[in-house]
């Protein structure tokens, strides 16, 4: 059991401070890249399809790393494995600036999958590590600041680089992570002294196969819900760029839309420990239906001279439920795992994560070359709609475990 001392803000943990620095430089290069990479392809001369490709390989290659994650880090520590993972986000990022061709592109895309699915599953196994049950929305709030802060600013105005100082200079911004290997190492040598001292939560015994498949039946509403939030998102985060024709209003979408993702990352914590994660996923996937479905409205035409403003509101709104759901979807799935499965939860977390990521840049482009972008976040609205009358028709809400 953690040893009882007042708790302090979450951010000031041992071994926190220079994991939420490190998370911050690896996920600028990842925000610079989800609308860059495809910026690059179509310069290159793809088309909307080879464009959704590159986030659809990257999140490809995210998933098959998260799956083995757990085990690499066994066998080479936590100091090595962040450390590799800032390097292979920001070293491909770098070497896109010589690319000439489309699988070039791609193939870089896919080495940066799995830097990013290293990060991701360690970054959240190591807020699993740190914090007791009881702390760990807050916690998930803090990480989840890191997380959004360089997105925030880098992911609506990387576009406007590469298009007023070239693609070049915005890949070149885009190798951020690499500042990250010393704040790396160092959150590594803290998150394995704090686990080998006892001052995180013990280790529960660990279960068998059989109940570790039984964790994984546990998680599945949870995973659902974050799936089908996260294919809008990857589908916002991929194709502004082309389904606004303004810039600048590119731009102010983009920006609040991860703003409101951050803020709403950051205040659902405390509401989730006191109130439990479960009560807030099916609003989330109603608000995100909602944000969707004036996406699309914005992008038919159908709201007239009010269009920028009805697009800007469903960015907001579908970035308000992105954010609650990463929180809440998570602290949810530590609760159904057990402690004795926190990186078999954090590893299926990820997966539907960045499985929804790939998915909606993928489908929703390959979706938007056969139709239109109108059609495409219609029927994202719809899949968020469906997935709550889903939940809700099977006891996707259950009492709180302890």
């Amino acid at each position: 059991m953690r040893t009882v001392k007042p708790a302090g803000p979450a951010w000031r943990e041992p071994g926190m401070p220079a994991l939420l620095a490190m998370t911050t430089f690896a996920f600028a290069g990842f925000a610079v890249m989800l609308p860059v990479a495809p910026m690059h392809m179509v310069a290159l001369g793809g088309d909307e399809f080879l464009a959704g490709l590159v986030n659809a390989v990257l999140m490809a290659a995210t998933i098959l790393t998260q799956l083995v994650v757990e085990r690499m880090r066994s066998w080479v520590g936590w100091r090595v494995s962040l450390a590799l993972a800032c390097a292979l986000l920001g070293l491909p990022a770098l070497g896109e600036i010589l690319a000439t061709a489309p699988g070039q592109v791609l193939a870089l895309a896919a080495v940066r999958g799995i830097g990013f699915g290293i990060v991701t599953v360690s970054g959240s196994s190591a807020v699993g590590a740190l914090f007791a049950p009881e702390r760990r929305g807050r916690a998930i709030g803090a990480y989840g600041l890191a997380v959004a802060g360089a997105q925030l600013v880098l992911t609506p105005i990387a576009p406007w680089i590469a298009d007023r100082a070239g693609l070049p200079v915005a890949l070149a911004v885009a190798g951020l992570p690499l500042v990250g290997i010393p704040f790396a190492i160092a959150a590594g040598t803290a998150i394995a002294r704090h686990t080998q001292t006892g001052a995180g939560i013990a280790p529960a015994p660990r279960e068998s196969p059989r109940e570790d498949r039984r964790a994984l039946v546990r998680l599945g509403p949870p995973i659902l819900a974050l799936t089908a939030v996260t294919c809008a998102g990857g589908a916002i985060t991929t194709f502004t760029p082309q389904f606004v024709p303004d810039a600048v209003l590119t731009v102010v979408a983009l920006f609040l839309y991860t703003a409101a993702a951050a803020f709403a990352r950051w205040a659902v914590g405390g509401l989730a420990d006191r109130h439990g994660a479960d009560r807030f996923i099916v609003p989330g996937l109603a608000v995100a239906a909602v944000g969707l479905g004036a996406i699309a409205s914005s992008i038919s035409g159908l709201t007239g001279q009010a269009s920028p403003v009805v697009l800007v509101a469903g960015a907001i709104l579908v970035g308000t439920a992105f954010g609650t759901m990463q929180n809440v979807t998570l602290v949810r799935a530590f609760e159904l795992s057990g402690e004795h499965a926190k990186g078999l939860a954090s590893t299926a977390w990820n997966v539907a994560f960045d499985a929804g990521t790939g998915i909606g840049a993928l489908a929703i482009g390959a979706l938007a070359a056969g139709t239109s972008f109108t059609l495409s976040f219609a029927v994202l609205s719809v899949l968020s709609l469906a997935v709550g009358v889903v939940l809700l028709s099977t006891g996707g809400r259950r009492p709180r475990m302890a």
